[in-house]
């Protein structure tokens, strides 16, 4: 999976590559004094860290690690220029993986793998801020950012398990669960390329730094860490 993030940044930096001079040489650029809102619609891939015991205990036990999580996320976000080089910006992503897998090291009666799904839901609505780092009337415009709020999120695992408690260990099936919210923080780097005084392109690196304690069914397993890298690309409409 981290193939097809390194595939999407290379085409989106070779697309960007491409756009932004053709804008050049048609002299478009943002005005300043025109359009201070934007809604900017962006989608592209999210790939957890997996930097904490659940994930290091999924690994060792069974076939799968935090790379086999990385999936489609889609991200919401209104900015507000504040001046010619910073903005205020309110962002919302959502994003959702679902893996089959089974034990490593163990098998059924009949020598088959057991198996059972694994669920992971995070949504977050963050607030940060905005540094554009050229002029309004660059072709291509990159900035930094930094901000911070919350992730809430869910996890799922459902199928056959093995019972160790037993003296012979029997299979079951069944479905464990647990949800919360946390705080936490990113930062990012982006590019924005504009097509004119009301739309531009955009793609953006984030990198979200955040964990929550594992409760409910998963009571003992310590911090699920739900840090992860986000590359995606989109569109930004001014008004």
């Amino acid at each position: 999976m981290r193939r097809q993030i390194t595939t999407w940044l290379a085409f989106s930096i070779a697309a960007l590559g491409l756009v932004g001079p053709a804008t050049a040489a048609q002299n478009v650029s943002y005005h300043p004094y025109r359009g201070l809102n934007e809604i900017r619609v962006r989608g592209g891939l999210f790939a957890p860290d997996g930097d904490s015991r659940y994930w290091e205990e999924k690994e060792f036990d069974f076939f799968t690690t935090a790379d086999d999580f990385e999936d489609f996320l889609l991200g919401v976000d209104y900015r507000r220029r504040l001046g010619p080089r910073t903005a205020l910006v309110f962002s919302g992503t959502a994003y959702s993986a679902e893996e089959s897998t089974s034990y490593r090291d163990f098998v059924d009666e009949n020598g088959g793998d057991i198996f059972h799904d694994t669920t992971l839901d995070i949504a977050s609505g963050t607030v940060g801020v905005h540094f554009i780092l050229t002029g309004a009337d660059a072709p291509v415009q990159p900035y930094i950012g930094a901000g911070v709020g919350f992730w809430a999120w869910s996890l799922e695992e459902s199928g056959d398990f093995i019972d160790f408690s037993q003296f012979n260990p029997e299979i079951f099936t069944d479905t464990f669960t647990d949800d919360g919210a946390a705080f936490g923080w990113y930062y990012l780097f982006g590019v924005d390329v504009p097509l004119g005084d009301q739309f531009s392109l955009l793609l953006e690196a984030r990198w979200d730094r955040v964990d929550d304690e594992l409760a409910g069914d998963f009571r003992g397993l310590g911090d699920l860490d739900l840090s992860g890298r986000q590359v995606t690309g989109g569109l930004a409409i001014r008004f």
